[in-house]
This record gives C-alpha cells, sequence and structure tokens, in this order.
C-alpha cells in the first residue's frame, strides 16, 4: 500500500480527469442538440411556431447556450488545473519514493475505473424526483387494457410513444411538456403516460435531463412496435405519437395533438376530463 499523500492526491486528479472530459463531450452534444438545431429549426419555422412560442424557445436557447457554455469553459479549466497539479504531485512523490511504476499506475486505473463507474451507473442515472415513476409491464402485452386497469384506473391518460433518438420527441421535451403539466398541475384525474424503446441508458438520462414528470415504461423495440400498431391501427411507426385514453379506459384518441399544439391539445383532454 503506498501512503505518500503526493500519490494520493495525483490519482485522485488524474481519476477525476475522464469524468469531467466525459461532462464537456456531453455538454458539447447537448449544445448542439439544445441550441444550434434548435434555431435551426426556429429559423426555418419547420412546426410553424407562433410568435409566442419562438420568443419563449429563443429566450430558453439563449439561457441554455449561456449556461453549456460556462460550463464547457469551467470543466476545461478544470481538466487543466487538475492535469497541471497531479503533474506536480507525481513529480514530488516520484522524487521522494522512487517507485516502481506497475504500482502506481494499477492504483491510479483502479480509482479511474472506480470514479468512472459511479458517475456512469450511479450518478447519471438516479433521478431525485418523486413525480417521475419508473414501471414495469407484462413483456406479452399488446394492449393499454392491463396498464390502465393496474395503474390508472379512473382517470384521463395522456400517451406519448417517443424513441431516445428520435428529435422531435425531445424538441416536445424540450420545449412544450413543461407547460403542459403547468396547464393540470391542480388536476388529479390526469395521468401522463410515456413508453419509449432505444437505448435502456439514454432513457434514463433522458428522462432526468427534461425532468419528464409521470409515468414510464422502457420496452423491447418489437414489444413497442406490437403495442404501437395494436391501439394505432398503423402499420407505420411514427414518433412521436400520441393517445389519450378516457376515464373508463377506452382508447378515445388514436391521433392526439401534440404538446406544442398547446390550445387544440387542451381541448381534446378538457372534453375527455369532464366525463364521467
Amino acid at each position: 500500500m503506498i501512503k505518500s499523500p503526493y500519490f494520493w492526491l495525483a490519482v485522485i486528479m488524474t481519476a477525476l480527469i475522464p469524468c469531467f472530459i466525459i461532462d464537456i463531450v456531453h455538454h458539447y452534444l447537448d449544445w448542439k442538440k439544445e441550441v444550434r438545431e434548435e434555431l435551426i429549426i426556429v429559423v426555418q419555422n419547420i412546426y410553424t411556431f407562433t410568435k409566442d412560442q419562438k420568443a419563449n424557445i429563443l429566450d430558453r436557447v439563449f439561457e441554455r447556450n449561456q449556461t453549456l457554455m460556462f460550463l464547457m469553459y469551467l470543466k476545461s479549466f478544470a481538466v487543466l488545473l487538475f492535469l497541471s497539479g497531479s503533474s506536480y504531485f507525481f513529480w514530488r512523490y516520484q522524487k521522494q519514493a522512487k517507485p516502481k511504476v506497475w504500482q502506481p499506475s494499477l492504483y491510479t486505473i483502479g480509482l479511474m475505473a472506480c470514479f468512472l463507474s459511479i458517475k456512469i451507473f450511479v450518478l447519471n442515472t438516479h433521478n431525485s424526483n418523486e413525480n417521475v415513476r419508473l414501471i414495469s409491464i407484462n413483456p406479452n402485452a399488446t394492449s393499454f387494457e392491463e396498464i390502465y386497469n393496474k395503474h390508472f384506473k379512473g382517470s384521463v391518460v395522456y400517451v406519448d410513444f417517443w424513441g431516445t433518438t428520435c428529435g422531435p420527441c425531445l424538441q416536445e421535451f424540450r420545449n412544450f411538456t413543461k407547460p403542459l403539466k403547468e396547464k393540470y398541475r391542480t388536476r388529479n384525474d390526469i395521468k401522463y403516460l410515456y413508453i419509449a424503446q432505444g437505448n435502456e441508458y439514454l432513457w434514463r438520462e433522458q428522462i432526468k435531463k427534461y425532468n419528464v414528470e409521470g409515468n414510464h415504461i422502457f420496452i423491447s423495440e418489437d414489444q413497442y412496435a406490437k403495442l404501437y400498431r395494436q391501439s394505432t391501427k398503423d402499420s407505420t411507426i411514427l414518433m412521436p405519437r400520441y393517445l389519450i385514453i378516457n376515464k373508463k379506459g377506452e382508447l378515445v384518441e388514436a391521433n392526439a395533438k401534440r404538446p406544442s399544439d398547446t390550445d387544440s391539445l387542451y381541448r381534446q383532454l378538457d372534453k375527455y376530463l369532464v366525463m364521467d
């Protein structure tokens, strides 16, 4: 066991560097998706946003741009600082102890792997929001009847079929999901069900990142296709796709409006919320 404080300071700094580099890469990818692509979408008016919607999106984009740029610069500075610090402390340790190469290398690699594992599999997947509920369903389920009766009985359910790499799906999460939840915040008879396929790690990360409150199901591509086609009666899978289930558990809107359709969606939901 190496007891030198210089060594352990150097190892800890070195082990933290890959964690910061991963964050910098994530921030850059977020910048491309949430700033650059969002500006292109608004300029090209792909979704025919209203003037108010454009203003709200641009406000959020500029705020997000400032946050991401700050984080990238801050963490880049931290990488340089830790790299310089670790080099200095390794030099002090080597000058003091004249160690063999293999033992310090082994400790360094081991601690680096430990820090990365904690970051990837613990911190990034943990979600402390009590309004985010991950549920599992029967792997053979191909209809909403069993799901509704078990988890949503007596409520209107707004269903969102999405994918972890679906750009328009994430666009709805970023800009329009929160206003929808705020609209019906005081109501207890509306629930939100998000059904996803793709990469399970990305699924958990995006739920946390966009703070998508509601009930979440992650299923295989095959079950996703069966559930989608049985409920929509469409052979082609398009994402995002939205459904509305009424308080009797009946699928009443197989092609409901998107959250970005605001008033049109509110009229649809209000129609079923007033019904017993």
